[in-house]
């Protein structure tokens, strides 16, 4: 009942965002490896949490939103909400009784655009 009612409050935040997964090629260089292009996962419901600046300095993210429990989304992956990108740094399975209700999901902000 709780999976169910959880699920409930997040697509009733009428927020949705896009899910992208990049593919990644080589073992790259200094920066890491290369990500020639991305592929859309879709749109999903989401819940974005407004935190103040200091809450977020101290977990460490940009952003946090919940998302359903059997949404496909990977850390790297990129969230597209409200018009700005943000990668997917950390996803916490949240439990009650054994129970999934959702995922915590950390994002880190790109403020620039890949080539």
């Amino acid at each position: 009942m709780i999976v169910m009612d959880m699920g409930e409050l997040i697509r009733a935040s009428g927020e949705i965002a896009e899910i992208l997964r990049p593919s990644v090629s080589g073992a790259g260089g200094f920066a890491g490896p290369h990500e020639p292009s991305e592929e859309s996962l879709g749109t999903v419901a989401i819940e974005f949490r407004q935190l103040s600046p200091e809450e977020l300095k101290q977990i460490g993210a940009d952003g946090v939103c919940s998302m359903l429990p059997e949404t496909d989304v990977a850390e790297g992956d990129i969230v597209v909400y409200d018009g700005a990108r943000y990668r997917v740094t950390d996803i916490k399975r949240e439990n009650c009784f054994g129970a999934v209700t959702h995922l915590t999901v950390k994002l880190e902000r790109e403020y620039q655009q890949q080539q």
